[in-house]
């Protein structure tokens, strides 16, 4: 019967997300609020690091409203950019996963092709695992 809060550092899939506030709620609680220090993760990074891809991350796919809804939350809260970068100091650094703007420019087709072979080594990772 309690309304609890949950802090999270961020939600990129939203699957953690979504089994931690079903805990919750089985546990008793009666409203969940759910608050992410980080901003939506909603763009895919190309800079070398094993990073979802756009259409892996909830916020590239999904609205606010829809990721509170597929979580369960009562509740969705986020960081802003600005907040973010005021609570760690730092200002001037790569956002793109947060805001699109890469420090350097990634052209559309090369965007697509990342993506393409990205799925492509992906669904053969599957494969050889299920063998």
């Amino acid at each position: 019967g309690k309304r609890v809060i949950l802090v999270d550092d961020s939600i990129v899939r939203g699957t953690t997300s979504r089994q931690i506030v079903q805990l919750v709620r089985e546990a008793g609680a009666k409203q969940v609020y759910f608050l992410s220090t980080c901003p939506p993760i909603s763009h895919a990074c190309f800079y070398g690091i094993d990073f979802p891809l756009k259409s892996e991350l909830i916020a590239g796919e999904k609205s606010v409203e829809q990721i509170r809804e597929y979580i369960g939350a009562d509740h969705l809260l986020y960081n802003s950019i600005e907040e973010l970068q005021q609570a760690i100091g730092l200002h001037g650094i790569c956002m793109a996963c947060l805001n699109g703007k890469y420090v350097v420019p990634v052209p559309k087709c090369d965007v697509e092709q990342i993506e393409r072979s990205r799925t492509l080594e992906r669904s053969q990772v599957q494969q050889t695992t299920l063998q």
